[in-house]
């Protein structure tokens, strides 16, 4: 799978996240329109003994198990941005037990995946510490990127 050259990703700043989830309240709402972090494409893991909290959000992988393994072809690859079809899903969740980040939210059979907000990311305009920021991918952004996924598949 090839990436769109100057493809814009979402990046997270682990250093700096507060933990305050006001990405995953700005999800919900603009996909669900209420303010329920668990109906989220975002979720926050907190490492209380290293002091660590980050924001989980699908890392659009180049290599997606969403999108390879989905029974139904659920899932498919726009622009870069792997796409989830509810009306080809028939709610198994193999999705959400395959992604490695823990970045496919399961509740009340509603599949939620990051899908970049069109372009328009909300999480990105309400992060008040900069945590998360929507860019162009370049070389020292796709490793950084690749060195979050290997550090949050260690916890």
């Amino acid at each position: 799978m090839e990436r769109v050259e100057y493809m814009k990703y979402l990046y997270v700043y682990p250093e700096l996240c507060t933990g305050c989830r006001e990405c995953s309240l700005i999800c919900s709402l603009s996909k669900f329109e209420e303010c329920n972090p668990k109906k989220s494409a975002i979720s926050i893991v907190r490492d209380e003994l290293e002091r660590f909290e980050c924001p989980i959000i699908c890392m659009q992988c180049e290599d997606a198990p969403c999108l390879k393994y989905c029974p139904q072809n659920a899932y498919c690859l726009e622009n870069g941005v792997i796409k989830y079809d509810s009306t080809k899903c028939i709610k198994c969740r193999f999705c959400a037990t395959i992604c490695p980040y823990g970045a496919i939210t399961v509740l009340n059979n509603d599949i939620v995946k990051c899908d970049l907000c069109n372009g328009d990311p909300k999480c990105v305009k309400v992060c008040s510490t900069n945590a998360i920021r929507y860019e162009e991918e370049t070389q020292e952004l796709a490793e950084r990127r690749k060195g979050l996924a290997k550090k949050l598949l260690q916890k």
